[in-house]
């Protein structure tokens, strides 16, 4: 496989930075371009031809043999399940490594929400790093400050994408018993530009500023949905934004569509993410509250399991069913992604109207629907 520096195709570039990192004499930039991600750019007066960004590139995946054990799980404590995503696995990691007086990085919206990596020493600091945050995260320094704070022997927990993962484990070049790798499984990475284009759009109607995000909710008054609050306590409900997200494949990273850490391929001590597929894979487990799908990757999260699993509701379950509804397979790129990006190039679509174009693009056809309904039709005919 060859690297983005000999493609030149995005989808060969996940956006990592590790070539940049590790680039002998900084001849590379990460630059954004116009969909709102970020792409190594090579300063040519500066560049020695050594070829080490191609070689450290993390978008270029072996496959590993981990020994790898799946659990549909949940957090005993009900409080902390209910202020996660899902079954509350990160706090529980958070938390063991906080008692070792360790430094926790995860991914916060800051004050102008955007979702950046950050640290924290307390339970109370890691607060910010619950709930899903759907929108590439600017790593922000994160691999350098993991390097200076192993190198203060300090125990340290990193979460991120499998593919931020991947770059850190590069730019380390070596494994730490004091690092603990915990990847999120991840549907895909949407542009931070398309998301603060979104927010925009509805200060823009709204006269007012919004002040805070919920990808994920468990907020029965939202139905469970996506929304977003402003400043004056009302909420509204984001379905185009994570229907072009998740549902339609319309607005993430080129390279999502060829992701290279799907199905087993874990590059973490721990994966975490929701149980999708729970009712159906072990239906007496669910209790609607949030069920997580852990995997255990390697020998040193086995010790740690070992430690932290009287803290859990857990079950054992075939991993390769629960990959099936999981992420095991690259999904489709919207047929009119590329459209709908050349039209943020161009202006066409900006902060006044692209509520309206993920609405256009997002909505379902005709004979989707009609579709749909016939086989809810046979379902309950057959039932």
């Amino acid at each position: 496989m060859k690297s983005y520096f000999d493609t030149h195709k995005k989808e060969d570039c996940n956006g990592c930075g590790t070539c940049s990192l590790l680039c002998p004499v900084n001849a590379i930039k990460m630059v954004e371009d116009e969909e709102g991600f970020l792409y190594p750019k090579i300063n040519e007066k500066k560049c020695i031809k050594c070829n080490k960004c191609r070689n450290v590139c993390s978008n270029i995946v072996e496959k590993n043999n981990y020994t790898i054990k799946a659990y549909a799980a949940k957090n005993k404590d009900e409080e902390k399940r209910k202020n996660s995503t899902s079954g509350g696995m990160f706090k529980i990691l958070a938390e063991y490594i906080i008692n070792k007086k360790g430094i926790v990085f995860g991914v916060k919206l800051n004050e102008d929400l955007v979702a950046i990596h950050d640290y924290g020493e307390t339970i109370e600091e890691c607060k910010k790093f619950s709930f899903s945050k759907y929108v590439r995260s600017d790593l922000n320094g994160a691999y350098e400050k993991v390097k200076k704070f192993l190198n203060q022997d300090r125990y340290v927990l990193f979460t991120g994408t499998p593919c931020q993962v991947q770059g850190l484990r590069i730019f380390l070049g070596k494994d730490s018993e004091k690092l603990i790798l915990c990847e999120i499984i991840c549907h895909a990475n949407p542009s931070p530009k398309v998301l603060k284009m979104y927010i925009k759009n509805h200060e823009n109607i709204s006269k007012q500023k919004v002040k805070q995000i919920y990808f994920r909710s468990k907020d029965k008054e939202m139905d469970n949905s996506a929304y977003i609050e402003f400043e004056d306590g009302t909420k509204k409900k984001i379905q185009e934004y994570i229907t072009a997200f998740s549902g339609n494949q319309l607005i993430n990273r080129p390279s999502c569509y060829h992701c290279q850490f799907v199905d087993e391929n874990r590059k973490a001590d721990f994966t975490i993410g929701d149980l999708w597929g729970i009712e159906k894979i072990l239906p007496e487990f669910n209790d609607n509250k949030g069920i997580s799908l852990l995997t255990v990757n390697t020998e040193k999260a086995e010790k740690i399991f070992d430690e932290i699993k009287d803290m859990l509701d857990y079950k054992e379950v075939n991993l390769k069913e629960a990959f099936r509804y999981n992420h095991h397979s690259n999904l489709s790129k919207n047929k009119h992604r590329d459209k709908f990006f050349l039209n943020i190039s161009n202006g066409k679509i900006n902060e006044n109207n692209i509520i309206k174009y993920l609405e256009k693009y997002t909505r379902r056809p005709l004979h989707s629907k009609v579709l749909g309904k016939i086989k809810r039709i046979l379902k309950r005919i057959l039932k």
